[in-house]
């Protein structure tokens, strides 16, 4: 019982200890810009990658030291453009797609191995794997997506270096390169990574068949949401799957309001998607349910701009939402046997 209790309590705890509001302000501004310019011109689907690019690299940046984050930004965006490019050449080859997913799963959960900033990028770079292999909707080409995501990553990395000289960041101390782990490491004894990316890929695999075999609407829903969801150990994971869940449930129901409230169409839902964007690089690192919230609203929104529904499909987000958790935690319970209890269990579950 105190563990659970704990556990919900982690919904209202806020760390903004790695909070740089200067960096959020300036990256949903620009995440903004980069999302209105295309809808002004009336090329909405351009629209998608740009934000996405822009977003994700102003989640993988935060919280680092000048020497550290142009690195980051730059083999993220990277990562980006590959992944996209690889989910959406298989998108329309079925059976391929779902090979490869436990490929591209396994890689990108293994890579936490390499450090914090590294699993970060490779859970951003599964979840747009996973989004552009079920994509709903037509989208541009593969090379053109790939090259619109790197676009928007590459604004983002510009304008974050130029802040960062104009705020003088470059003259604080600047830590020293940390060396790489062996990889020979990851195959030595139970490794955390190399289980966490053996599950994942098992996962993966698993969500994205049914999701592609039986037609679902959202195809990417299930999948992209058993991604957001697993994380390496028993305990953050289960907090993991809480948050998620209230966070998609809070966020599709204020999507819901919105669409019956006033009606939007087209680009009448970009003040709704720029809303979720800035609650995802404001509260990411401080209250995750926060952040899956605005993960929720824009990710509907921006599919929803190009005509993809939002009433009519809700009961699917949501039941494809607690499929996903039903799947996380029973992989997590059989390949971690007695869960150890320890203090990271009741940690923020972005950490």
């Amino acid at each position: 019982m105190a563990d659970a209790r704990s556990r919900f309590t982690t919904l209202v705890a806020f760390d903004f200890s790695s909070a740089d509001w200067p960096d959020a302000i300036r990256g949903t501004l620009l995440t903004a810009a980069i999302t209105i310019i295309p809808v002004l011109q009336g090329e909405l689907e351009k629209a998608i990658p740009l934000s996405i690019g822009a977003a994700f690299i102003a989640v993988s940046e935060s919280d680092q030291a000048f020497s550290r984050r142009w690195r980051t930004m730059l083999w993220t965006t990277a990562g980006l453009m590959l992944a996209v490019g690889l989910g959406a050449t298989l998108s329309n080859v079925t059976v391929l797609a779902i090979v490869v997913t436990a490929l591209v799963a396994f890689v990108c959960g293994a890579m936490g191995f390499l450090g914090k900033r590294a699993a970060v990028g490779g859970l951003l770079a599964l979840v747009l794997f996973t989004v552009y292999v079920g994509v709903p909707v037509p989208m541009d080409d593969a090379l053109t997506s790939a090259a619109l995501v790197g676009l928007g990553g590459l604004l983002q990395a510009t304008v974050s270096i130029a802040m960062s000289l104009i705020r003088g960041q470059h003259r604080l101390p600047q830590p020293s390169p940390e060396p790489l782990p062996p990889l020979s490491n990851l195959w030595r004894g139970n490794h955390t990574f190399l289980t966490h990316g053996l599950r994942l890929a098992v996962l993966m695999t698993i969500a994205t068949t049914i999701s592609e075999s039986l037609s679902v609407p959202h195809p990417y829903w299930l999948p992209m949401t058993v991604a957001w969801m697993t994380k390496p150990d028993h305990d953050g994971t289960v907090v993991r799957v809480l948050h998620r869940l209230v966070g998609t449930i809070v966020g599709l129901l204020i999507a819901f309001v919105v669409v019956i409230v006033f009606e939007p169409s087209g680009s009448g839902f970009l003040p709704l998607a720029l809303v979720g964007v800035a609650l995802v690089i404001a509260f990411i690192w401080a209250n995750y349910a926060i952040a899956v919230t605005g993960v929720t609203i824009w990710v509907v929104s921006l599919f929803a701009m190009v005509g993809d529904p939002v009433v009519t499909t809700m009961d699917a987000r949501l039941l494809a939402t607690v499929a996903a958790a039903g799947l996380v935690l029973l992989a997590t319970w059989l390949t971690d046997g007695r869960p150890r209890r320890a203090t990271a269990a009741h940690r923020s579950p972005n950490r």
